[in-house]
């Protein structure tokens, strides 16, 4: 089953910061495709399986970003 998780981040600033959280995002097994946006801080997770929106948060705050709850 496929689903999507759409998340609100803050500290996105450019298009490294975009590449930097599709990067650390899209090595999540199941992630079919991870894509940020600067401009509305958000990141869009189109997943597979078991991959929760807990595990998306875990990797965008590895990877130095804030979630918006």
């Amino acid at each position: 089953m496929t689903s999507r998780i759409e998340l609100q981040l803050g500290g996105m600033g450019c298009e490294k910061c975009e590449e930097r959280v599709s990067a650390a995002v899209g090595q999540l097994t199941g992630v079919r495709r991870a894509t940020a946006d600067h401009r509305t801080g958000e990141v869009r997770v189109l997943v597979e399986g078991e991959v929760g929106r807990d595990d998306v948060v875990a990797r965008v705050t590895e990877a130095g970003y804030e979630v918006d709850r």
